[in-house]
C-alpha cells in the first residue's frame, strides 16, 4: 500500500498487455504501443500519470473506421528506458516524437493528445504542420498554471529523494479522484491500474523526473508561445470541472485559437475520453470526418 516495492513485471505484462501490444526503441527507450484497426491513421496520446489503456474505450467505439495507433509516453505504463527528464522538453520533446512517428513508419495523421500528451501534440503540429491531417486536444496543457498537488508534492526537493522509492496508494487514489468530475464513472478497476502501473519497472523514478520537468514547464514563458500560430485545423474538447488544468483555460483557447473547433463536458473532468468515452469519441469522429456537430 504504500508503493515501497516496484510491483513484479511479469504479473502485470500479463494484466495489461494483450495480443496487439508492441514494442519499437527509439532513442535508447523501448516504447509500448498498440496498433489496431485500418483506414486513416488516428495517433493517441494520453496524459499525466497515465498510459494507452486512457483509450480503451475510444478504440472501441472508433477502430471500425480508423488505425488506431496509442502508445505509452516514456516514463508511463510499459515504455521504459534512459533518463526521461529532456522528452517533455518542448523542443526536445517534439523532435523524439518525430523519430518515433518515422519509425513507425507514418506519413500524415490525426492526432489527438490529452493534458501532457495534448502539448507535445499542439507543440508537434506546430512543427510539422504537413504530417498532422487534424487536431484534437483534451483538457490539454498550453498555459501557465499552478501544478496540480501531487506534481508540487513529489517535486519538491526535500521529498522528491523519497518520493522516487516510496508512492503510497492514496495519493494516487486522491489524484485519481481529482481527475474525474463524475464519481460514478470512476471504478476500482481504474483506481487499481493507474497505481499498478506506476509501480512498474523504474516508472515511479521516472514520475519524480517528470513532475519535476513539468513544474518548471508550467511556469515557463514560453510554454503557450505559437498557440496563435497554429495552422493545423483543430478541435479543443474539455471537462467543465477538470481540477488539474481547470475550465477557465478552456477561455484562453478560446480567444487565441481562432479558427478551432470547441466543445466542453458539463459535469466532467481532466479526461473525458474516459469519463464519457461514447459522447467524445463520437464528438471526434463527427470532426475528424468533416461534419457538424
Amino acid at each position: 500500500m504504500l508503493g515501497t516495492r516496484t510491483t513484479t513485471a511479469n504479473k502485470l505484462k500479463a494484466k495489461y498487455l494483450d495480443k496487439n501490444s508492441k514494442f519499437i526503441t527509439v532513442e535508447d527507450i523501448k516504447i509500448h504501443y498498440r496498433d489496431e484497426g485500418i483506414g486513416p491513421v488516428l495517433l493517441l496520446l494520453h496524459g499525466v500519470c497515465s498510459s494507452l489503456h486512457t483509450w480503451d474505450m475510444w478504440v472501441k467505439e472508433l477502430v471500425s473506421y480508423y488505425r488506431i495507433i496509442r502508445i505509452d509516453l516514456p516514463g508511463f505504463g510499459f515504455s521504459s528506458g534512459r533518463d526521461y527528464s529532456d522528452i517533455y522538453d518542448h523542443v526536445k520533446g517534439v523532435e523524439f516524437m518525430d523519430k518515433l512517428i518515422e519509425a513507425l513508419g507514418l506519413d500524415k495523421f490525426f492526432l489527438v493528445g490529452n493534458s501532457i500528451g495534448g502539448f507535445i501534440s499542439w507543440r508537434y503540429a506546430l512543427k510539422y504542420p504537413q504530417k498532422v491531417d487534424k487536431l484534437i486536444l483534451i483538457d490539454s496543457v498550453g498555459y501557465n498554471q499552478p501544478v496540480p498537488w501531487i506534481v508540487k508534492f513529489a517535486s519538491n526537493p526535500l521529498i522528491s529523494p523519497l518520493a522516487r522509492r516510496v508512492m503510497p496508494r492514496f495519493f494516487f487514489d486522491m489524484a485519481v479522484t481529482q481527475i474525474f468530475g463524475d464519481q460514478s464513472k470512476l471504478t476500482n478497476e481504474i483506481k487499481e491500474r493507474y497505481f499498478e502501473l506506476a509501480m512498474y519497472g523504474r516508472n515511479k523514478i521516472a514520475y519524480v523526473e517528470f513532475f519535476t520537468v513539468m513544474r518548471k514547464l508550467c511556469q515557463s514563458k514560453d510554454l503557450s508561445k505559437g498557440i496563435n500560430e497554429i495552422k493545423t485545423q483543430t478541435m479543443v474538447m474539455w471537462g467543465t470541472k477538470d481540477k488539474w488544468i481547470p475550465y477557465h483555460y478552456f477561455q484562453k483557447w478560446r480567444k487565441d485559437l481562432k479558427n478551432g473547433t470547441f466543445v466542453d463536458y458539463v459535469g466532467v473532468g481532466h479526461t473525458p475520453m474516459e469519463e464519457i468515452p461514447k459522447q467524445t469519441a463520437n464528438d471526434a469522429h463527427k470532426f475528424l470526418m468533416g461534419k457538424s456537430l
